[in-house]
């Protein structure tokens, strides 16, 4: 699907409603190779969601954190498409760390790293586009 059409779509469904947008990426190893799926979330306030989504799989199975860090460069690639192609603002990156688990060492770097590029962000357990939305394409 062309960007005219996801913004089209886009427009349709939040015609006459307040909304924020949201993107998120996950990654997953099958095999010694990484699929990254990246989601890109409208949320309509009290009345819903949707969602498009983008799979990329890449040829190396690479370390937890060099997954981390191009997760956050994809989701923010996804960010820059929604604000200056698709228009509609500065969308929340979800970023797929948190305070506990392995990616905890990892939590000052890519939130630097996200709002070096001026995003506002949201890590586990809020960050549903990427540890929920995204993650089901990855599996």
């Amino acid at each position: 699907m062309d960007y005219r059409t996801v913004r089209e779509l886009i427009k349709k469904f939040t015609e006459g409603y307040k909304y924020s947008v949201f993107v998120g990426t996950d990654s997953d190893v099958k095999d010694g190779k990484v699929i990254y799926a990246t989601a890109l979330v409208v949320y309509r306030f009290g009345s819903g969601a949707t969602y498009f989504y983008t799979v990329y799989r890449d040829g190396n199975g690479k370390d937890l954190y060099s997954r981390i860090f191009k997760e956050a460069e994809m989701s923010l690639e996804m960010a820059r498409f929604v604000e200056e192609i698709l228009k509609l603002g500065k969308p929340v990156v979800h970023l797929d760390i948190g305070y506990e688990g392995l990616t905890k060492d990892l939590v000052s770097s890519v939130i630097g790293y996200v709002k070096g590029v001026g995003y506002p962000y949201q890590i586990k357990p809020d960050s549903f586009a990427a540890t929920k939305i995204a993650h089901k394409h990855t599996k």
